[in-house]
Parts: structure tokens; C-alpha cells; sequence
């Protein structure tokens, strides 16, 4: 049986891993949108915008199962490494003892669980709650997600510039009036997927949200790439002496591409970060970078199946962090799609 005819909407990082590892497996795979509708300047998406961050340790086992596979590829392979940009700078997961994520044993090669005291004293954290943990990965650290999309997107063979315009059963019309028929349709469009669901007359429960974060310096070049979940905090290196920071918007159901930045949203990181690290120069290097991603419930990037369609999906929802999990999650969903698609079981988009 020939392999099916799939149409991928949407090359952003997870889009286009996607298509490549459908093409990879035989399939023929169309990625639609790749740079049409993007602007000449500033974040035009998600994965123009992520920080990278990529470790092992999730508190949730499923995304864990999936952080861990992704790193142990990057790791695995040179050329990938390389294409991705990828920078070991090592991370840190700091949680409260009292998280039902906080793992009672960690057995991986560079990897620690340290006490809030040792955090500290380590890595000049200041002011950690009395019961803090943290795990350590020496080898993780981040990439840089534009970067390897641009790669990807080089060794596709069929690739679509144009964007989709409108959703119609298994024919995706694009925006020259085009339509373009497969025998699957994959909707990965960040935060573009909700509307374009909606659109096209399904229910989703996918939602957008505001992400955000700015660069500062600091007096040392030590600091790992972190998620504080006792304040909010991450952050990653960004060049010498210089520091991206953030922490979650509460802003929901924003339109993308590129929403207003959030004053409070930027006090707020200011005034955490200045807690949390002695020394940083309170002025920022740079107005924030703001952005919308998609975001799904349970959290994840996955192979969503669309609600009264059997040949429509969503793969998204990576909710402001699927650049940890989208090596490993776009090989999972390819071979759902390919090799048993009556076994996705996934929720409903």
C-alpha cells in the first residue's frame, strides 16, 4: 500500500520536524506556509520567538519521557547539534520539596538533585524557599529553535510558500485560491491552529497565550539555563554576560502574531529576577520580545485527532516549551499518522 499524501499546515519548528520525519519514513509530506507570511523583521511566531531551553527533567512523566528522547538525539548527533545551534550550558530545575513533581531519585549520567543550600552556594541563587530542590543536568542546555526550523526546512522536497487560507474536509485552500487535496491534513500552526480550526467549523479546546521575556546583563557568566517553579522564573544565557529572562503571561486568547508587550509582565520578571539574582542591572538590554503561542490541556506538544473528522489533526499545543520535546514528539506523531492510525489516542483538538 502506497504511503498516504500529508498535508502539514504551518513551519514553524514542530510543523516542519514533522514533515521531514514523514518524508523521512516514505511519505509524501507537504509542508504549506513556509515564509509567505512571515514579517520582514521581529518574531512572526513561536519559534522565532522560544528561548530553546532544552533539558531532561519534566515534573510530568510523559513530557519527561519525551525532553529526555529529544536531548538524548541532539546529543546523539553532531550535524543536528550543529544545525540547531546548540549551546550546553547545563539547567537547573528548582521546585519546592512539597511539588508532587519533585523526584525522589534521578539515576542519568550528569545528572543531580541538589538541596535550595547547595543551589545557592553553587550558583549564587538568592533567596530560595527553606524546603527548595533542585535537578541538576550538566549536559543540558538550549538551542535555538529558528535556526534549526531553517534547516529542517532545507531538506524537504515539497514545500508550499503560500498559507492556507481556509480548511475544507481534506482539501486545504490556500490564499491564490489553490487547493491542495491529501489523504491527511495536520494542522500545526501554533497559534494560528485555534482559528483556523474554528474557521473551517471544528470545536477546539486549543487555546492562544502571550508569551514574553527580555535580556539583561549580569556582573558573571556562571548562570545555567533554569526554571524556578518556587517564583516563576526562567531564564537561559544569552551571551556573555548577559541573561533572556521571563516568567508565564496571564494574558489568554491573544491574537498572533505579535501582541503589545505587557508592562506589568516585564515589572513583574524585573522584580523576581532581582530577588532571585544578586547583581543583575535592573535596566533591560532590549524592549521585550513578545509573542503568542498555542496552548492545549492537558499541556504537550502531541497528535491531537480534530473532533468529527477522521483524517484531520492537530500537532501543536507545545504551550510556550516545545522546543524540549519536538525532536522526539514529531517522530512519535509521525509514526502514529503512518503506521497506526487507528491507535492515536490522543485528546480531541
Amino acid at each position: 500500500m502506497a504511503e498516504p499524501r500529508v498535508l502539514v499546515v504551518g513551519a514553524g519548528l514542530s510543523g516542519a520536524l514533522l514533515a521531514r520525519r514523514l518524508q523521512d519514513a516514505g511519505a509524501q509530506a507537504v509542508l504549506i506556509g513556509t515564509g509567505a507570511d512571515r514579517p520582514s523583521g521581529g518574531y512572526g511566531d513561536a519559534t522565532a520567538a522560544s528561548g530553546g531551553l532544552v533539558r531532561a527533567f519534566e515534573p510530568d512523566p510523559a513530557a519527561r519521557s519525551l525532553a529526555t528522547a529529544s536531548l538524548a538525539e541532539l546529543l546523539a548527533d553532531p550535524l543536528l547539534a550543529e544545525h540547531a545551534g546548540w549551546r550546553e550550558t547545563g539547567s537547573l530545575y528548582l521546585l519546592d520539596t512539597d511539588d508532587p513533581g519533585v523526584p525522589t531519585g534521578v539515576e542519568a549520567a550528569g545528572v543531580e538533585v541538589l538541596a535550595g543550600q547547595q543551589v545557592a552556594r553553587r550558583f549564587g541563587f538568592d533567596r530560595l524557599p527553606e524546603r527548595s530542590v533542585a535537578v541538576w543536568e550538566r549536559h543540558a542546555g538550549y538551542v535555538v529553535p529558528d535556526r534549526l526550523r531553517r534547516a529542517v526546512l532545507r531538506g524537504l522536497d515539497n514545500t508550499e510558500a503560500t498559507p492556507m487560507a481556509r480548511l475544507d474536509g481534506d482539501t486545504v485552500e490556500l490564499r491564490d485560491g489553490r487547493r491542495l487535496t491529501g489523504d491527511l491534513v495536520v494542522v500545526a500552526a501554533g497559534a494560528w491552529t485555534p482559528g483556523l480550526l474554528r474557521a473551517a467549523g471544528f470545536a477546539t479546546t486549543l487555546r492562544t497565550k502571550h508569551i514574553q521575556y527580555a535580556h539583561y546583563a549580569v556582573g558573571r557568566n556562571a548562570l545555567p539555563c533554569f526554571v524556578d517553579e518556587t517564583s516563576g522564573l526562567y531564564g537561559r544565557p544569552a551571551g556573555a554576560g548577559r541573561l533572556l529572562l521571563g516568567l508565564p503571561s496571564r494574558r489568554w486568547d491573544v491574537e498572533p502574531p505579535t501582541p503589545e508587550p505587557d508592562t506589568e509582565l516585564a515589572e513583574r520578571v524585573l522584580a523576581t529576577a532581582l530577588l532571585r539574582l544578586p547583581g543583575l542591572d535592573p535596566r533591560p538590554l532590549a524592549p521585550p520580545v513578545s509573542a503568542v503561542d498555542c496552548y492545549s490541556e492537558p499541556a504537550g506538544l502531541a497528535l491531537r485527532a480534530v473532533a468529527g473528522t477522521a483524517h484531520t489533526f492537530t500537532f501543536t499545543g507545545g504551550s510556550g516549551g516545545a522546543a524540549k520535546t519536538a525532536l522526539a514528539a514529531s517522530r512519535l506523531a509521525a509514526t502514529a499518522l503512518l503506521n497506526n492510525r487507528s491507535a492515536v489516542n490522543v485528546p480531541m483538538g
